[in-house]
């Protein structure tokens, strides 16, 4: 099944992360492409990333056609989601210049960055975010792991890139 587009600059994007993955010697030997939606898996070290074109929707401008680039990286899994973990994830946030912490659906925290996509976008501003994600998902995960309990990702990571 082809992938499909919610715009033609999301497939630019798309593209153009496709290349730049296959064609990085950081990145191209660990690569794995999605086969229904438009992501990618690399690992780096030992830190899983996950990489997502999305469609930009809401956004300041009236017309223009957007697209991002997230990379997610789980960090920890199972660690206590109470108001101690919060207050020192919220905390952190603060001293982060790029990216963010925040939980998945299951509870998992996770660090994530995004960049603009489309016809203009840095590769060298892709790949310092997609490394931003991997050196603080890599120093998290044994603080948080130690502080608010759960299993640090690397533990418990499963083989299969998700759909």
């Amino acid at each position: 099944m082809p992938l499909i587009f919610q715009s033609q600059v999301q497939e630019l994007t798309y593209r153009k992360v496709n290349d730049y993955l296959r064609g990085s010697a950081l990145f191209k030997d660990t690569l794995r492409a999605a086969t229904e939606h438009s992501k990618f898996d690399v690992m780096y070290g030992s830190t899983l990333v996950e990489i997502e074109v999305l469609p930009w929707e809401v956004h300041p401008w009236e017309e223009a056609d957007l697209a991002t680039v997230r990379a997610t990286s789980c960090v920890t899994i199972g660690s206590s989601i109470n108001f101690d973990l919060m207050h020192f994830l919220l905390l952190e946030n603060r001293r982060m210049r790029f990216g963010a912490f925040h939980l998945d659906e299951s509870g998992q925290v996770l660090f994530a960055e995004s960049v603009l996509g489309g016809e203009n976008m840095d590769l060298m501003e892709l790949q310092t975010c997609i490394l931003s994600v991997v050196t603080i998902a890599d120093t998290y995960d044994d603080v948080i792991a130690e502080r608010f309990g759960g299993q640090r990702a690397i533990d418990r990571r499963g083989t299969e890139v998700s759909g």
